[in-house]
């Protein structure tokens, strides 16, 4: 799906659950209380002018090895026929931690020899993460990502996700773009304090958003 159709999702679902008074924020545990968060009248989901020129002109690359003109990545189209990450063609299948928020610094746990990815760090720091032995098989997650986890969890459980406010900003590790004067890399949250969901890109050496943001990923099953 063009990711502007998933941006019109997100925007309606945001829209019928505040019309139906049914939209919270992210809770770390189903045990506690729920509490409504506001949503912008005027605009639900925020998208940056250069994401969507990157989009637009087919500049998003998806998968880099690197985040620089050394990247490797692949387009959407070829992404989407792609049997090591669709196991269908233009759906990716895979395995994912569920965590509503994800661990912050010192909170992560190591589970056969592999820690769980924390928040606080650059684009730059997780990819290198990503590469090293414990991660093998892991990919970043893309906005598509993003978005169908947004979409999911707000149907089922009635809360946003990803809320900047709770530390909870993700990094979509598995895109990549080149804009005229830096290495960028999408970023996907909720802003409670303007009420509305926000994708726009980071620089992916960015020490200013590392406390506020996390990496997350997935094993992608291949046809």
């Amino acid at each position: 799906m063009p990711l502007p159709s998933l941006f019109d999702l997100m925007n309606a679902a945001i829209l019928k659950h505040a019309a139906e008074g049914k939209i919270y924020q992210t809770r770390p545990s189903v045990s506690e209380p729920l509490t409504p968060v506001r949503v912008n009248k005027e605009k639900q989901v925020w998208i940056w002018d250069a994401l969507r020129q990157a989009i637009a002109t087919d500049e998003l690359a998806y998968f880099p090895q690197a985040y620089s003109s050394a990247q490797r990545g692949q387009t959407k189209s070829e992404v989407i026929h792609d049997g090591r990450i669709c196991a269908f063609p233009g759906w990716s299948v895979g395995l994912v931690e569920c965590f509503p928020i994800m661990p912050e610094q010192g909170q992560g746990r190591t589970l056969g020899g592999r820690r769980q990815l924390e928040t606080g760090s650059s684009p730059n720091e997780y990819l290198q993460i990503l590469q090293s032995e414990a991660y093998q098989g892991e990919t970043g997650k893309t906005l598509e990502d993003f978005i169908t986890r947004f979409l999911t969890h707000l149907e089922t459980t009635n809360e946003v996700s990803n809320d900047v406010d709770d530390n909870n900003a993700l990094w979509c590790l598995a895109q990549y773009v080149r804009i005229p004067y830096a290495e960028c890399v999408p970023t996907g949250r909720w802003h409670r304090s303007v009420g509305r969901a926000r994708l726009d890109m980071h620089r992916t050496n960015n020490k200013l958003c590392t406390r506020r943001w996390g990496g997350s990923t997935v094993v992608r099953l291949g046809a």
